[in-house]
């Protein structure tokens, strides 16, 4: 009976191999190992809370699960994009993902590598549904007293003031966390749901994937730190709860467009950032312009808005205002900085919006 476990090089192999199909096929693909291992872009991921970063915004409309065994357990699941994918490929794929698994790994040492056909998304909500209910079951035998009843945590049913109410919660706990990591359970923890009933909520109510807000929060707060100090990237990745600093960079660049170092060096003009973090009252059809006025307005800041040529801009800010076209107030949504006035922008899906004092009006 084999008994070794697959090693670093298998790993790296076949993250490659899977990046290779998806390069020819078009269909993004991934393989998580149960053992705590994910194969996503051509890397290897062994990081807890980046592999759960990464698995929340995996980012499939449609996908089609196909379990892998090893010989006669269960051994992971490879999860490919199916949208607009006929039934003819997926099936084609399973036997080519099945031929690369036994090209990489030896029978011998291993066991007999199999993939399986695609779970339909009946049984994966079945395994949804099993897992919940266990979860249920541990904590009802640990903690009777604080057990939220089931229907409170995974009914579709839901009131809408207690889907708001705990939406609220979610946020101000983000809000309150945020220097460190953060997971999807550890929050729907603290607002009574399931966690893929509280990422549907944030779909619904803030339309936008959960692990997206929490980066989006994030890297609006890094972007203070790479402005306002001196402080090392290194260090300003493990100030903001990020684990490896390689990971806090590809998502820097990503919503940015900028590695952090870019950033710091295009930016050391700045001085002075308010950044206004989206609240679940904020109307989806007011623009930048109003929510951040009601913004200044609560927080009892002065902020002074002027029309020119028909597009409108900040002029002041707290006791900061333009000086002459050589300073003066932007703005950046989510990470960058848009091309049209703030007042033609809606707050429909937007996360994060900071207001940029900047030496040198750009």
């Amino acid at each position: 009976m084999p008994t070794y476990s697959p090693s670093q090089e298998n790993y790296r192999e076949l993250a490659h191999a899977l990046a290779t199909f998806t390069s020819l096929t078009q269909i993004n693909t991934i393989f998580f190992d149960f053992t705590g291992i994910l194969l996503k872009d051509d890397f290897v991921y062994v990081n807890h809370s980046v592999i759960e970063d990464n698995l929340t915004n995996q980012g499939f409309d449609e996908y089609a699960l196909f379990p892998v065994s090893r010989h006669i357990q269960l051994w992971g699941a490879i999860m490919c994009d199916s949208t607009n994918v006929s039934k003819k490929r997926l099936f084609l794929s399973r036997s080519y993902l099945e031929n690369l698994m036994h090209q990489i790994f030896d029978e011998e040492s291993l066991g007999k590598v199999s993939v399986w056909e695609p779970l339909t998304s009946d049984q994966v909500n079945q395994i949804g549904s099993l897992s919940s209910f266990v979860q249920m079951a541990s904590d009802s035998a640990s903690t009777p007293s604080k057990l939220t009843p089931p229907t409170a945590i995974n009914s579709q049913a839901i009131d809408s003031d207690e889907a708001l109410h705990s939406i609220t919660l979610a946020i101000n706990f983000i809000k309150k966390n945020i220097q460190r990591p953060i997971s999807l359970n550890e929050v729907a923890q603290q607002a009574f749901l399931s966690p893929s009933y509280l990422s549907r909520l944030f779909k619904k109510y803030l339309h936008v994937n959960f692990i997206e807000y929490v980066n989006n929060q994030k890297i609006a707060l890094a972007q203070e730190k790479l402005s306002m100090s001196l402080t090392p990237i290194n260090q300003i990745s493990t100030q903001i709860g990020f684990t490896q600093t390689s990971y806090f960079t590809k998502i820097f660049k990503k919503k940015t467009g900028q590695t952090p170092s870019e950033y710091r060096q295009r930016n050391h003009t700045i001085q002075k950032i308010y950044t206004i973090p989206r609240e679940i009252n904020w109307n989806e059809a007011g623009t930048i312009i109003d929510v951040s006025q009601d913004y200044f307005k609560s927080h009892h800041i002065d902020c002074h808005i002027e029309s020119s040529e028909g597009a409108t801009y900040v002029n002041s800010i707290g006791e900061l205002s333009d000086g002459n076209g050589e300073k003066g107030w932007i703005y950046t949504v989510d990470g960058q900085q848009p091309t049209q006035s703030a007042d033609e922008i809606t707050v429909h899906d937007k996360s994060v919006i900071q207001w940029v004092y900047t030496g040198q009006a750009n």
